[in-house]
């Protein structure tokens, strides 16, 4: 059976005894942690580093070590504990600071890897439809070379081939586009141009035609010969 605590005598109040300042409670964790292992351990866990693996000696004037007393080691220890979390605090500073550069280098490798990739494709699609504008040219002058003197195997210079689809941009198109004078330079482009010039000249149609020609169709064959010659006129005259 527990024995009950006596009271304190009447008229006298109980009373606990002050609590310890920062410095004296330190001082006391300090070598409470030296004394054994037990202390040791539980003082790390609550300081979150070893307190107790400092030396107590320290050199003095001459150069003889000197063993510190009770405040001074205290103190010599707390400054320790500070510089190690303070120089904690910059490693993993700089640590945040190269891994937030280092996604920053990653970021851009992705991004220039992205531009890199789009202005190939980019590229890649200007080669394929170049070589598609090129292809169809060369099947309209293949065309003309075997053609027959019928109305209906007149190639026309359009991406179709249809004289329905004729028209001042298309046709345009179709001989900028399939000339390339970026490719070939103006002075060719020119010389193409010329023979154009000459194949769709609405007297050489009809001549060809056999002289009657339906009105619909020579006003196709006219239009087409005045938007290769003002093609022809325009790029003539950058040049002077």
């Amino acid at each position: 059976m527990a024995k009950a605590q006596t009271p304190p005598p009447i008229g006298i109040v109980a009373i606990d005894p002050p609590p310890l300042d920062t410095e004296a409670a330190f001082r006391e964790s300090l070598f409470d942690a030296m004394a054994d292992d037990e202390g040791a351990a539980y003082w790390e866990n609550v300081y979150g580093q070893p307190i107790h693996v400092y030396s107590q000696e320290k050199a003095g004037p001459d150069g003889e070590l000197e063993r510190m007393d009770d405040d001074e080691y205290a103190a010599f220890v707390r400054q320790k504990m500070w510089e190690k979390t303070h120089q904690g605090l910059l490693e993993e500073r700089a640590r945040r600071e190269e891994r937030r550069k280092r996604k920053e280098r990653e970021e851009d490798e992705a991004r220039r890897l992205t531009r890199e990739m789009e202005r190939s494709l980019r590229k890649g699609e200007e080669r394929r439809r170049r070589k598609g504008w090129r292809e169809r040219f060369e099947e309209y002058g293949k065309a003309w070379g075997e053609w027959d003197g019928e109305l209906e195997g007149i190639a026309w210079p359009v991406r179709s081939g249809r004289r329905e689809d004729v028209d001042a941009d298309a046709v345009r198109d179709f001989f900028v586009m399939g000339i390339d004078p970026e490719e070939v330079g103006e002075a060719e482009f020119l010389a193409k141009l010329k023979e154009e010039r000459v194949r769709w000249h609405p007297d050489k149609i009809q001549q060809k035609l056999g002289g009657k020609v339906d009105q619909a169709v020579m006003r196709d064959v006219t239009a087409v010969f005045q938007i290769v010659d003002k093609l022809w006129s325009d790029t003539r005259s950058k040049r002077q």
